[in-house]
């Protein structure tokens, strides 16, 4: 498969993951529902990694950055993400997620030497624009009590949230790369991460909850496991191991614009599911921040 094909498949993966954990991520708070995801996460990929023997693939001297990838990428990133999906909605935690591209571009040519194009100003200032496109002018009139709308506590914040989740999922997939270009498996470095974040979140539950502050804490349905294990499986054993193996086989730049498409992607899968055209502004946007991180990168 193509890298370039696997980034892209990655973000549709976020994308249709984001919609099934919409609900349950406001009822539950984002901590506790990163908590219990990644429960699923880490089960689904120990059983693949192991089932396909990726474990050989990997030494002592691999764990110190996949550490420092699961703890920032996903301890960090995902906690905040979610932090922020329950406070603002899936379609702005997407736009705004989207500058973990251009973040992980920075690093790759800081870290990797990678190149970086002369349009990178007129880039970041398209992607600056579509973001707050999106996110303040993303939605009509009578959909803000909606379950993928809503604003709960303020914007500000969830926007603040959202771009620590895209700067710590940057750093984290950064500190992979190194392992990941030796030729280490992607599967077994993708269960390295998530063990050792799952454990993380859940030794310090509760000074994450504390730092989060939930607005909500609802309780835990039944039919809640079959959403937490499909986002688990969706988002992260798909996904995230689709882009690890992008990063791990082609340009960081390329992989990331790419991935960075899943607001655009959302906008029609949202049309399906509300039977409702997006906002113009949800649209524009969407499309002025990808366009900017194309420039950008």
């Amino acid at each position: 498969m193509p890298y370039q094909l696997a980034a892209l498949l990655a973000a549709t993966s976020w994308a249709c993951s984001s919609l099934i954990a919409a609900e349950p991520v406001r009822r539950l708070g984002g901590p506790r529902f990163c908590r219990l995801r990644m429960l699923y996460v880490s089960g689904m990929l120990l059983v693949l990694a192991t089932a396909t023997g990726g474990w050989s693939t990997l030494d002592g001297g691999d764990l110190g950055l996949l550490a420092v990838s699961g703890l920032v990428g996903l301890l960090l990133g995902d906690l905040a993400l979610f932090t922020a999906m329950a406070r603002i909605g899936p379609r702005r935690t997407s736009v705004l997620f989207t500058s973990n591209a251009p973040l992980a571009a920075v690093g790759g040519v800081l870290l990797f030497d990678e190149s970086f194009a002369p349009w990178a100003l007129v880039g970041a200032v398209l992607t600056v624009v579509g973001i707050a496109l999106a996110v303040n002018y993303g939605s009509r009139s009578g959909t803000h009590t909606d379950v993928f709308e809503r604003i709960e506590g303020s914007l500000t914040a969830g926007a603040v949230w959202a771009g620590i989740g895209a700067l710590g999922q940057a750093l984290g997939a950064l500190a992979a790369k190194p392992v990941l270009d030796d030729g280490a498996d992607t599967l077994a470095v993708a269960a390295t991460r998530a063990v050792i974040a799952t454990v993380a979140l859940w030794v310090l539950a509760r000074p994450g909850d504390r730092l989060a502050r939930p607005a909500r804490r609802g309780p835990l349905l039944p039919g809640d496991h079959l959403r937490l294990a499909a986002s688990a499986f969706i988002a992260m054993v798909v996904g995230m191991t689709l882009l690890l193996w992008a990063l791990g086989r082609g340009d960081t730049g390329v992989a990331t614009i790419l991935s960075a498409t899943t607001p655009v992607i959302l906008l029609p899968l949202l049309w399906l599911r509300l039977r409702q055209v997006p906002a113009p502004g949800a649209w524009l946007g969407a499309i002025l921040t990808v366009v900017g991180t194309a420039l950008l990168l």
